[in-house]
């Protein structure tokens, strides 16, 4: 593990700082309480805005959601009806389809007015994955593991600078009623829509070693306190280095698996190896959810920042007026798929 190699440069960044010395009184900041906006709109009928008010840094209490806010959004210059769900969230009501702009003002008593503006973009595709086992040397492990390796091929539009997320999600199986399945219900796949089952999704980590679209760091980087953690396993990535080409993802996540006996066609049965159902989400975002995943990524993943020894890059955003962001996106989902392997087969 790199965890002894952060430490040594903790100490040896620790002892240069030690004729250093600064005066911050926290308590000369002073900052007024501004209206915090997200708003994620994509393709559909509905989009869900979320308000709350901001917290100065020189005060104690808690952010809180704002109930009582007037908001306009407007597709195109056309206004959407708002229903206010009396928690902070607020619902736009209106159709909206690719290439849509989007605008969007907060207002709330004794708050500077809160406004941002995205677009709605287009749905990139993306093939069907495949699974396979692979051993892979893992950096952050600094030794060779088993890995399951799933793989999914898109094309990047050659006319346009385009910014991408991508996750990988897996699925158990229950039948109707609870009964837990493992990773497969009677040979079934997970399903959207199905009478006898019921999928259970889960976000996965992946491991960014085989995939260099997502993956910056190497050893050194480790070592001096970076890492690869991901913003709820939301991976973001650009196409500057596949702009116009087809390309295929390597997704590396930990190998976890089940036995599943079944009857061959010769009527011999066989035990085989069986990983969870995997499907990659792959999402076409905007340049500013882009830069403000990115940002947020780069402080939780830098350590020496977190213990004091090095810069923290402040968070990005769109809203004019106050703090969050405005994105527009769109996602498409794979079908799922699996790893199988017979591995005994008897009469």
């Amino acid at each position: 593990m790199r965890h002894h190699y952060t430490l040594f440069i903790y100490i040896l960044a620790a002892l240069s700082l030690t004729s250093c010395k600064d005066d911050f009184d926290i308590n000369k900041i002073q900052s007024n309480p501004k209206l915090i906006l997200y708003c994620m709109p994509t393709a559909g009928n509905t989009t869900v805005i979320r308000l709350t008010r901001s917290l100065p840094v020189n005060t104690k209490g808690s952010i809180t959601p704002v109930t009582t806010a007037h908001v306009d959004y407007t597709v195109n210059g056309k206004a959407a009806e708002i229903i206010n769900m009396g928690d902070g969230t607020y619902k736009a009501v209106a159709h909206q389809q690719v290439g849509d702009h989007i605008h969007i003002a907060a207002y709330a008593d004794s708050l500077p007015v809160a406004s941002a503006s995205t677009t709605i973009l287009d749905a990139i595709t993306i093939d069907n994955p495949s699974v396979k086992k692979v051993h892979l040397y893992s950096n952050y492990e600094e030794q060779a593991e088993d890995f399951y390796q799933i793989t999914a091929t898109f094309t990047d539009p050659g006319d346009t600078k385009d910014y991408y997320a991508v996750q990988l999600v897996s699925a158990i199986i229950t039948h109707k009623g609870g009964i837990l399945t493992g990773t497969d219900a009677e040979g079934e796949a997970p399903s959207d829509n199905t009478d006898k089952t019921d999928t259970t999704e889960s976000v996965r980590h992946i491991y960014l070693d085989s995939e260099p679209l997502l993956s910056g760091l190497g050893q050194i980087d480790y070592d001096f306190g970076y890492d690869d953690n991901d913003y709820e396993h939301f991976y973001v990535f650009t196409d500057d280095d596949i702009n116009g080409k087809t390309y295929t993802l390597h997704l590396n996540v930990w190998r976890e698996y089940n036995n599943e006996t079944i009857t061959s066609s010769d009527g011999s049965l066989c035990n085989k190896e069986v990983s969870p159902y995997y499907r990659v989400v792959l999402y076409h975002i905007t340049p500013e959810l882009y830069h403000f995943v990115h940002s947020i990524g780069s402080l939780d993943n830098n350590d020496l920042a977190k213990a004091g020894l090095s810069n923290i890059a402040p968070s990005y955003g769109n809203v004019k007026g106050g703090i969050g962001m405005t994105a527009g996106y769109h996602k498409t989902k794979t079908k799922w798929a699996r790893y199988e392997e017979i591995i005994q087969t008897w009469k």
